[in-house]
């Protein structure tokens, strides 16, 4: 008999997309993409759900209620960045211990208004319920122009790959934190990892001024997440290891913990910046909007045909087939 270790997170998805096909004529989008979208008439409503779980997804010893909330609000904030549109509105449902501090819930909703403040979206309400351990699941609505939405499924051969801020620090942060050896802990990629930065203002822009042929935002890790947009859009790709943005903190640390340079950046997960493709005529226009809103982009690899598969080039251009992907909950 199988089990969820068998087939992976990602062969669960592909299995409850078979159970639960649905042919509702207002459905734009559903499992799939980092977004349900319904149609609306003129605007597209857009709605997606994340969940954080104590002993997965965070510890309580290094990780305090007010940064806990804004990092539940601003995971689900990252899926509508990554569709181009504009988030409105959330619920949240949470589980807590009853003997849980009420001070605990007290900073942990500061935190959830704190970021919803930010990106000027409004709690509209939610659930509570006992449990062991703390769980807080957020649905986000948002809107945006049909016309305008960008999904997994567009991207084209001879397409470029593209990737937002640098890669890997929030991983590396998380090890540094699980690290009980280290006495000294660098604060920039623990903040990477406590306090993610949704680009809502990159996507919207990459939608609205058609920069973008597809996009997702980075949860799972470059590697994971590049193979979502290969797979709905039936290409392949190969990505340049070099090409790779990593931070200085990174490149400082990273010896610690792998004696591959890149490999944590490729393979770690909670980056919550955006991965896109674009044809290579809009190469002037998106240095351009890297520069307006002061936040890198790199050109990171290409679209190839299906048939060539997914690899990573190394320095010299050596192709090493790509089959270790991201973070697996099951696996």
């Amino acid at each position: 008999m199988k089990s969820l270790k068998d087939i992976g997170e990602l062969g669960l998805i592909t299995k409850i997309r078979n159970w639960m096909a649905t042919s509702c004529p207002e459905l734009i989008r559903s499992i799939g993409d980092d977004v349900a979208v319904l149609d609306m008439g003129n605007k597209a409503l857009l709605i997606t759900t994340d969940i954080l779980i104590e002993g997965i997804h965070f510890e309580k010893s290094w990780s305090n209620p007010f940064q806990l909330g804004r990092k539940a609000v601003a995971v689900n904030l990252s899926d509508i960045a990554a569709m181009g549109g504009r988030p409105r509105y959330f619920l949240i449902s949470i589980g807590l211990p009853k003997h849980l501090p009420l001070s605990f819930v007290s900073l942990l909703y500061r935190g959830l208004k704190e970021e919803a403040r930010r990106s000027q979206v409004g709690l509209i309400g939610g659930d509570t319920s006992l449990s062991q351990k703390i769980i807080i699941n957020i649905c986000l609505i948002g809107e945006g122009k049909k016309g305008d939405l960008l999904f997994r499924d567009g991207a084209k051969v001879g397409d470029d790959i593209y990737v937002s801020g640098t890669l890997g620090d929030s991983a590396l942060g998380l090890m540094i934190l699980q690290d009980g050896n280290l006495q000294r802990k660098p604060k920039g990629l623990i903040k990477k990892h406590l306090f993610p930065t949704p680009r809502i203002e990159l996507g919207q822009a990459l939608a609205t001024k058609h920069l973008a042929s597809a996009m997702i935002d980075l949860s799972d890790g470059l590697l994971s997440d590049a193979r979502h947009i290969l797979e709905e859009s039936r290409v392949g790709a190969q990505i340049w290891e070099e090409s790779i943005p990593i931070s200085r903190l990174y490149r400082k640390w990273v010896r610690i913990y792998s004696k591959e340079t890149y490999q944590i950046a490729m393979s770690g997960g909670e980056d919550y910046e955006l991965l896109f493709t674009a044809p290579p005529n809009k190469r002037r226009r998106i240095i351009s909007l890297a520069r307006s809103i002061d936040h890198p982009i790199t050109l990171v690899g290409q679209i190839l045909p299906q048939k060539e598969g997914f690899h990573l080039v190394k320095k010299g251009g050596k192709k090493i087939p790509l089959n270790r992907l991201g973070y697996d909950h099951f696996k």
